[in-house]
């Protein structure tokens, strides 16, 4: 999920910023393009630097980054601003700082260490103030899936039975374990996370198809 996140253009001025030279730690340079614009928001190299830096799931940012992964990044940034967009249009809560810490402890714990962690930020130029800014646009992204998409969420017991019968049990035996009941309570809401996990994705997919048919979406150069 959460391919969310859409950012947008300046008009005439998107042509005269495409190659602005952008300082990097250190004494090393990097050059920042404007490659995407969602409706009037841009998305630049650097935005998808950023974006693999801060995903332990990514290679890191500090070798050459092949343009597969920018391309694949590229497209999820896209649904980001589309979805961070779209939270803007509803009545905001000032985000607290202890929220936007909180946010960026979780993600320096889904790394293998803080100076991991350090280290490819510090490789793409992201400083504090800036990573607090996309922490504050995650909290923004998280409050918007929880009251547009997961509040609406309704688990049913025949669906849990469902899942336990076709995909649990077999899965357990599959291992040489016994499946315990299906009415054990840490099963049952197992089972009942999981399901609404894949109905949120399902709900998001659905609409953000929906949302890049209606965005003004004009790509400039290649990732």
């Amino acid at each position: 999920m959460f391919k969310l996140i859409r950012n947008l253009i300046y008009g005439a001025v998107v042509f005269g910023l495409i190659g602005m030279i952008v300082p990097r730690v250190g004494a090393q340079q990097t050059v920042d393009q404007i490659l995407t614009l969602v409706n009037d928001e841009i998305i630049t190299r650097l935005d998808l630097l950023w974006s693999i830096a801060m995903d332990p799931q990514a290679p890191s940012p500090v070798g050459p980054v092949g343009s597969d992964l920018l391309s694949r990044k590229l497209d999820v940034m896209i649904d980001e601003r589309l979805v961070a967009q779209e939270a803007t249009r509803l009545p905001t809560v000032e985000v607290p700082q202890a929220e936007i810490d909180k946010k960026r402890t979780e993600l320096i714990k889904s790394f293998s260490s803080e100076a991991e962690f350090r280290e490819r930020v510090q490789s793409v130029g992201l400083t504090p103030q800036k990573i607090n800014e996309l922490m504050r646009e995650r909290v923004i992204i998280d409050r918007f899936v929880e009251f547009r998409f997961r509040s609406f969420v309704v688990v049913t017991d025949r669906e849990i039975k469902r899942y336990y019968d076709e995909t649990l049990v077999p899965q357990l035996r599959a291992a040489g374990q016994v499946p315990p009941p299906v009415e054990t309570p840490q099963i049952r809401d197992a089972i009942t996370q999981i399901l609404k996990v894949e109905k949120v994705d399902a709900e998001i997919n659905r609409w953000l198809a929906s949302a890049r048919q209606r965005a003004d979406v004009v790509q400039l150069a290649e990732p």
